[in-house]
């Protein structure tokens, strides 16, 4: 099939399996998803989506350690020779300060690059997030793409959504997959288990933060309504991902307060599973969105 682009310039968007994405929305989007792996009491397990979600999580939950590992190599090498038709690859990644995913893509760019001269352009671009923080900008140049722009506008129009329209928001109730992967400190995972208390994480400037610490459920909720409504304008309309893992009376709960927001507006709210990647860190206690500003998935 030949591909047309109103600049003539073909352009492939490439992303890891941490951006937590949907196969519909892969094939909707056209998208070439680097598989990374987890790793499960030592068991390496290559997140490719094989294995159920629910099953998944039980294996989190029986887990004595869990962790993730990059992607390989020669998974990275296949999907930059895979597409060699495309005069460039823009690869959007997990964070560099959260991951060492990028500096795996580099590396491997390098190597390709000395075995083949004239291959595609190649941009690696730093999402400075995970889940669908980094899966809502692979859509968007998905869309920036499809809208003809060329490589370099795409970027700026990339990091305008990533540093001001995209914004994390979770809670945990079991802070010990936080603790054990060095996410958390001692001092936090100690009081939050010996009080009950929540803390309200977000990614700030690429990195996983504290933004606060609510005791109780029901506050730590109010307060990531308060967050939200703090960092969002009254004009704007937002893309609420809800993080589901299991059925809860506390998502329901969380569900409810966040349809009751009258500002922002929101234009959709759908729920996602949230991906193994993220759950080998978070544990399965987690309640929380990934939030795009005037994004439609169009």
């Amino acid at each position: 099939m030949k591909l047309f682009f109103l600049n003539d310039v073909k352009i492939k968007i490439i992303t890891d399996s941490t951006g937590n994405l949907t196969p519909e929305q892969v094939e909707k989007h056209d998208l070439e998803v680097i598989p990374c792996y987890v790793v499960i009491d030592g068991e390496d397990i290559l997140d490719d989506g094989s294995i159920p979600q629910s099953e998944f999580y039980d294996m989190i939950d029986n887990s004595k350690k869990s962790q993730t590992s990059l992607p390989s190599p020669s998974s990275i090498w296949e999907a930059i020779e895979k597409h060699q038709d495309y005069d460039h690859l823009i690869m959007i990644h997990v964070g560099e300060k959260l991951s060492g995913t990028i500096n795996a893509i580099r590396s491997v760019i390098k190597q390709f690059k000395r075995k083949n001269p004239n291959c595609s352009g190649i941009t690696v671009y730093d999402s400075k997030g995970v889940s669908l923080a980094a899966g809502y900008l692979a859509m968007i140049a998905k869309q920036l793409v499809d809208q003809g722009l060329e490589v370099d506008e795409i970027i700026k129009k990339l990091d305008e959504s990533r540093d001001h329209d995209i914004k994390v928001f979770f809670t945990v109730s079991d802070l010990k997959k936080l603790f054990e992967g060095g996410r958390i400190g001692r001092a936090t995972y100690l009081l939050g288990d010996l009080l009950h208390a929540y803390p309200i994480l977000s990614l700030v400037g690429g990195k996983l933060k504290s933004v606060g610490r609510e005791i109780g459920f029901e506050r730590a909720i109010n307060k990531i309504i308060r967050l939200i409504q703090e960092f969002f304008n009254k004009d704007d309309e937002i893309h609420i991902s809800f993080a589901q893992l299991r059925p809860r009376e506390k998502n329901d709960y969380f569900r409810e307060k966040l349809l009751k927001m009258k500002i922002p507006k929101i234009t959709k709210l759908v729920d996602f599973l949230l991906g193994n990647i993220i759950t080998c860190h978070t544990g399965t206690e987690v309640f929380g969105l990934v939030i795009a500003r005037n994004f439609r998935d169009v």
